[in-house]
């Protein structure tokens, strides 16, 4: 009698008491965009000042400055779901609240804007060309103590205008 009682119980925990799910037609999916990696992504070439090293390197982003400290480079190679997620991601601002100036460069849309980023260390003057390949972005935003004023201009134009994309063919 044991056994049998024993055998139910088992015999009625396998078949389990769990109802069948039904998927409907009528569910709702949530209209997130997707971001995926191009098949084929570039690699950002730039031509650095004269006295500007590599900082630091980490996660598709690397950091580049001066001796002092003054003159900051950064590049960036990431992912963005749109123009105002890319904007957010470099800036930490709004895509309403700048001014931003479409072009092209590479056959592929580029923007160039800037803004002034707060910190304990003081303010500094951030400026950033964008160029974005569906949802790979390629950015270069150089950077300089707004008490700086125009000290750099020159060095920020000549890095923004040897930013460039190649294709490592060998990989």
């Amino acid at each position: 009698m044991k056994k049998l009682i024993t055998l139910s119980l088992v015999f009625l925990v396998l078949t389990g008491c769990a109802r069948p799910v039904w998927e409907t037609v009528s569910d709702t999916v949530p209209d997130v965009p997707v971001v995926a990696w191009q098949e084929k992504a570039y690699n950002i070439e730039l031509g650095l000042p004269q006295g500007v090293e590599l900082l630091n390197s980490n996660a598709g982003w690397s950091l580049y400055t001066d001796e002092q400290g003054q003159l900051q480079i950064e590049t960036g190679t990431f992912l963005a779901a749109d123009l105002a997620d890319a904007v957010k991601t470099i800036s930490g601002y709004d895509e309403q609240e700048l001014n931003i100036l479409q072009t092209e460069r590479f056959g592929l849309p580029e923007y160039q804007f800037a803004w002034v980023s707060a910190s304990k260390e003081g303010s500094r003057v951030c400026r950033a060309d964008l160029v974005m390949n569906g949802s790979d972005c390629y950015a270069v935003v150089c950077s300089t103590p707004e008490q700086a004023g125009n000290t750099f201009a020159d060095e920020v134009r000549q890095t923004i205008s040897t930013f460039g994309l190649y294709m490592d063919e060998g990989v």
